[in-house]
């Protein structure tokens, strides 16, 4: 608040609507700026995995087997990877300061990479799919393909920004036929045309490989073996690496995984 007073008083006032605790910090910029730097933080974060992502498969590393390495040092903040950035807030926030930045002369050269970076996964995803397809002599062209879950983070059906979308369109540009299995989004949230959403288990039509995108309790606790015999091969890709690989495979399945060599 421009004046001290009333900044302190409203304080005051919002501390009584909340058990979290408020902070006065002066100017209302500050307030704003600190939002928005807290999004860009964990942008650049995720980014920063996201990109380890691409690199240690090609030397063919693990990525998560680094990163579990890494994290037995005490101040190393884990991330994990995962097929992109989704919200109202962590891909959006950043392009405020990106242009506030910009229109000021400022260099910001870190945090429009970050965006680049996480706003490339699907795609990324994608020409994985193609490469996985190919190995197993299926036609990228006129392929099914299943993917889990659509909104952007799991246990919630909110489908903002979600990753999923621009995986789907990358995958139909490919000539894909997509289907979507989440039974949290709302119908009047989904796109039309792009793919077909799917609420029960049973209605899942032939695929020829699936896509974890988004870790609901639904979707890792689904009933995999089940699942297995609708596939016309059990071709999984797993874009959050949540899935108990060993317990996959025992069911037939071939498992596939984000940061992991092909």
């Amino acid at each position: 608040a421009s004046n001290e007073n009333v900044g302190k008083d409203l304080r005051d006032l919002y501390d009584t609507l909340t058990s979290g605790g408020v902070t006065y910090v002066g100017a209302i910029e500050v307030a704003e700026a600190a939002k928005v730097v807290e999004n860009v933080q964990r942008d650049l974060n995720i980014a920063l995995v996201n990109e380890l992502a691409r690199i240690f498969p090609v030397l063919g590393i693990d990525v998560e087997d680094v990163l579990d390495a890494a994290a037995t040092k005490w101040n190393f903040h884990r991330y994990r990877p995962g097929v992109g950035v989704g919200g109202h807030c962590i891909p959006v926030d950043p392009y405020y300061l990106i242009q506030k930045a910009k229109n000021a002369g400022a260099p910001v050269e870190l945090i429009t990479s970050a965006r680049q970076v996480n706003s490339a996964m699907p795609s990324n995803v994608a020409a994985d799919i193609s490469e996985i397809l190919n190995r197993y002599d299926v036609e990228i062209d006129g392929s099914n393909v299943l993917l889990l879950g659509w909104s952007y983070k799991p246990g919630i059906g909110d489908p903002r920004e979600t990753p999923a979308e621009p995986l789907a369109e990358a995958l139909a540009e490919m000539g894909c036929l997509v289907q979507t299995f989440d039974p949290l989004v709302d119908d009047r949230f989904f796109p039309t045309g792009l793919a077909d959403l799917v609420r029960v288990e049973s209605e899942i039509q032939p695929f020829d490989i699936a896509i974890l995108v988004t870790a609901h309790d639904e979707v890792v606790g689904l009933d995999w073996e089940k699942l297995a015999e609708m596939a016309n091969q059990p071709l999984i890709y797993d874009g959050r690496r949540v899935l108990d690989v060993n317990s996959l495979e025992s069911l037939g399945w071939l498992v596939y995984l984000l940061g992991a060599p092909l």
